[in-house]
């Protein structure tokens, strides 16, 4: 039953490649002369490397040659997933590769190639206790490294996608994957300039808070962003208290623990505090990086009272 199933794919392949391979052939007779022109004048990318190892990647260079650049990286994300399933992970960067260089406007081939080698290539390698940890650590931060060059290519060749940007964003500010808080808030910047939803206004407020020297920057959007009812979650209160202990925003400037905690003009002022020493309390020896100025200091004040 094991070898039927094993000689089964390689036949579907071969089935799906002829099929190919003839649709290929009809449409190049009368589209090689127009594939020469456009490709002088820069309208057609240059076709993927080919590896003569790789039976899969000859097999289907000729037919990106004929019209068929579309069919052809779709056929290489098939492979991707096989690829992945297996933990082929040098195969799954090939794939995906030539998929991007095939269908460069895809964003969706983009962020597949970077989650795949960010989170499942790198973190599967990071996690194997097989090998040594220095080795392992090693190989992951490649991957990573992948990761992040399917989002700048696929940004360079698709300036104005947003997603894109979000992507590159959720990359740097991977908390498992070496996080980089300052690249995160600027790709969150670009996302939004290119028509992200504005409540990601609220997530670069985060990633601002973790960079050193951008305290400011942080609490003047955070303010901006209390006035919304909506963007008053327990994170953003905490952080707006902590970046005015730690800037030392004068108190007539300064949002009160009322201001900030109060839900309603009904709760009274215990209640408003009793909620602030809960959500503080929480938040004091959070594992995100968020900053904890005054917060120590402000809870030993009030359980003294």
């Amino acid at each position: 039953m094991k070898s039927r199933r094993l000689t089964r794919k390689p036949l579907l392949y071969t089935a799906a490649l002829l099929l190919l391979a003839a649709g290929g052939a009809l449409l190049g007779l009368g589209a090689t002369g127009i594939h020469g022109k456009q490709k002088q004048i820069g309208l057609q990318p240059e076709p993927p490397a080919i590896d003569r190892t790789d039976a899969l990647s000859q097999q289907l260079a000729f037919l990106s040659l004929g019209g068929l650049r579309s069919l052809v990286a779709e056929v290489l994300t098939l492979d991707a997933t096989d690829a992945w399933l297996k933990q082929d992970w040098p195969r799954l960067h090939r794939r995906w590769d030539a998929a991007v260089t095939l269908a460069p406007h895809r964003t969706n081939y983009w962020l597949n190639a970077a989650y795949d080698m960010t989170n499942n290539a790198a973190g599967y390698l990071a996690s194997d206790d097989k090998v040594p940890y220095a080795e392992r650590m090693a190989a992951a931060r490649k991957y990573i490294r992948y990761g992040e060059q399917f989002l700048l290519k696929g940004i360079a060749n698709n300036p104005t996608s947003w997603r894109l940007y979000l992507g590159l964003a959720e990359q740097y500010g991977n908390l498992y994957r070496r996080p980089q808080f300052s690249k995160a808030a600027e790709a969150l910047q670009q996302a939004l300039k290119h028509g992200a939803p504005s409540y990601y206004k609220r997530f670069r407020f985060y990633h601002l808070c973790r960079v050193r020297d951008a305290e400011r920057e942080a609490w003047q959007l955070g303010r901006e962003l209390f006035i919304d009812e909506d963007n008053r979650q327990p994170s953003l209160l905490f952080l707006l208290f902590v970046l005015q202990n730690k800037l030392e925003i004068p108190a007539e400037e300064a949002l009160s623990v009322d201001t900030l905690y109060r839900r309603t003009p009904e709760e009274s002022a215990d209640e408003v505090m009793a909620r602030a020493l809960e959500d503080m309390s929480h938040m004091l020896n959070n594992d995100l990086l968020y900053p904890v100025n005054g917060v120590a200091e402000f809870l030993k004040q009030h359980e003294a009272e």
